[in-house]
């Protein structure tokens, strides 16, 4: 370990080891993203890959090293936490050893104690002070011990992972472009939001008059207390686990399709404040300067799909009123509007192609609707006399059956009987002949190996009493997914600069560049696997606006 290395001492070192460096940071808490973050890193670990000799800086001595820095090939556990904590622009994309494992099983442990432990590599414990953000109160030399230990554990993880895959990950570009991302942050319009809180309260307050005014006394965000009273008032509920009437969304739901008032009055009272106290409160306090700086997780779902949080974007409603008055309170930090562009029932196309559905194919080669064209197949009708309902059927199984809906759940979609939702299934399967083949060939081969893979490789792998029957829903969200990996790698490779990625769409700053942006997603999309992702094209539609309500 070199403690406090000269701006010599490191750049002869540099020339010693013209190879890739690990690169690790020890930070005075977890909120590094965007300019004038409140936590930054202190301490700076840097390793040649190999070796045990690790560079231990403080902040002011790695200012003067930054140039060499940036321009060497970098590797990190989560690295992309370590770039925004130094505001580090590196020359070449870093690798990710977290992206590197999570690639090999999207459900492991991911942290460097899990990886030490299973492969035996003694590792120093986490101080409590590290843990909590306190390292400025630590011994310095405890802190530089602890960090080279982390350098070189991260060195052996890369070691083994490129040993077990050559190629490496993929998708190792996605973190620097994620990064980026993340530090642009998202304008957060006070006046559009603050009239929303107040509409919202509005209606939050006389529906719970509403409540009171029909007998109920309780608190109505008590699922025990509103199943005992619906129960009181001759509604017939199922039981939770626990033995109380179960409340629940889907329960309340089917309560509205058989036209009851009361549970109606209760779903729109819970929207209504699950919208004010997740967005409407929150979101202003998380903002610095009128600008948020969530964070993308790109490796903590089942499927690879990305998630977020501090906010939690991907929850704002989208096909409603409220959802585009929630989007209207987002903009581009230079004020300049936005543009975006999404895909077009990318999932179903990846199905489609994966199983070789003639009927989904044809569908999509000519540019019909695939809805309507399963509902003709199903009903044996001609595509202009399905109705708009045998339209909505065909959607709710085109999309809910690769998600593992079964009769219960369709039931519940249609407003039907579930013999009636059977029937509608077996009348499906037999419809799509090769759809119901690949599908149940994916079910065989997750049941026998206990693995699901996307396109890619990424695999899920399920553990020995695992239900392995979501593997299909694994296979097409998780081989969408990296569809969308690909896309935005291409996006900020070609200047445009993304602001956020929420389920098939992508925002990027500055209007006018929606029609672009769509044609980079659609590029990216056809040309990302196409051994494998035959006989479809994607497609992406852009648009362009001064808010993301607009786009």
């Amino acid at each position: 370990m070199i403690l406090w290395p000269t701006v010599d001492e490191f750049a002869q070192l540099v020339n010693k080891h013209k190879g890739k460096w690990v690169l690790d940071t020890e930070t005075d808490g977890l909120d590094v993203r965007g300019p004038d973050a409140p936590n930054t890193a202190h301490f700076i670990g840097l390793t040649p890959l190999g070796t045990s000799v690790c560079c231990i800086f403080l902040r002011p001595r790695f200012e003067q090293v930054r140039q060499i820095v940036e321009g060497l090939e970098l590797i990190g556990h989560n690295i992309r936490f370590d770039l925004h904590a130094l505001d580090l622009n590196p020359r070449f994309a870093p690798y990710d050893t977290l992206v590197g494992a999570y690639f090999e099983n999207t459900v492991r442990r991911l942290s460097l104690d899990h990886f030490s432990a299973v492969n035996g590599w003694p590792k120093i414990a986490t101080p409590d002070l590290i843990k909590q953000g306190r390292i400025l109160e630590m011994d310095p030399h405890e802190v530089a011990e602890y960090l080279a230990d982390d350098c070189v554990r991260t060195g052996q993880l890369f070691t083994r992972l490129r040993t077990e895959r050559p190629e490496l990950c993929p998708d190792f570009a996605l973190g620097a472009a994620v990064a980026r991302m993340e530090a642009r942050g998202i304008r957060l319009l006070d006046q559009p939001l603050s009239e929303l809180g107040r509409t919202l309260r509005l209606r939050r307050d006389e529906l719970q008059k509403a409540l009171v005014d029909e007998g109920f006394d309780g608190n109505p965000g008590s699922s025990k207390q509103v199943g005992q009273w619906l129960i009181l008032n001759g509604r017939r509920l199922p039981l939770t686990p626990t033995g109380n009437p179960s409340s629940s969304k889907l329960v309340l739901t089917k309560l509205v399709d058989r036209g009851d008032s009361l549970a109606k009055l209760l779903l729109d009272y819970r929207q209504a404040t699950k919208l004010v106290s997740a967005f409407v409160e929150p979101l202003p306090t998380l903002a610095r300067n009128g600008v948020l700086y969530p964070q993308v997780n790109t490796t903590r779902t089942k499927t690879g799909r990305f998630s977020y949080s501090d906010p939690n974007l991907q929850q704002i409603p989208k096909r409603s009123a409220l959802g585009a008055k929630f989007r209207g309170c987002f903009t581009s930090v230079p004020g300049t509007g936005v543009s975006g562009a999404d895909y077009s029932q990318v999932e179903l196309r990846v199905a489609a192609s994966l199983a070789q559905e003639g009927v989904l194919l044809d569908a999509f080669a000519a540019g019909r609707d695939p809805h309507t064209e399963v509902a003709a197949k199903m009903l044996g009708k001609s595509v202009t006399e399905i109705t708009s309902q045998e339209r909505f059927g065909a959607k709710a199984v085109n999309f809910g059956i690769l998600n593992g809906m079964g009769a219960r759940r369709l039931a519940t979609e249609l407003k039907s009987t579930v013999n009636e939702a059977n029937k509608f299934l077996s009348d499906y399967r037999r419809s799509l002949p090769q759809l119901t083949e690949w599908m149940e060939q994916v079910w065989r081969e997750s049941e026998a190996f206990y693995i699901a893979e996307t396109v890619a490789g990424r695999k899920r792998i399920y553990s020995m009493d695992e239900e392995t029957r979501p593997a299909i829903s694994v296979v097409v969200q998780g081989s969408a997914a990296e569809l969308m990996r690909r896309a935005l790698v291409a996006v900020d490779a070609s200047g445009l600069k993304p602001i956020l990625v929420v389920h098939d769409e992508i925002i990027v700053e500055g209007s006018g560049h929606g029609e672009m942006l769509a044609d980079i997603m659609r590029d990216g999309a056809n040309q990302a696997f196409p051994s494998k992702l035959k006989g479809v094209s994607f497609d992406a539609e852009g648009g362009d606006g001064a808010t993301w309500a607009d786009v």
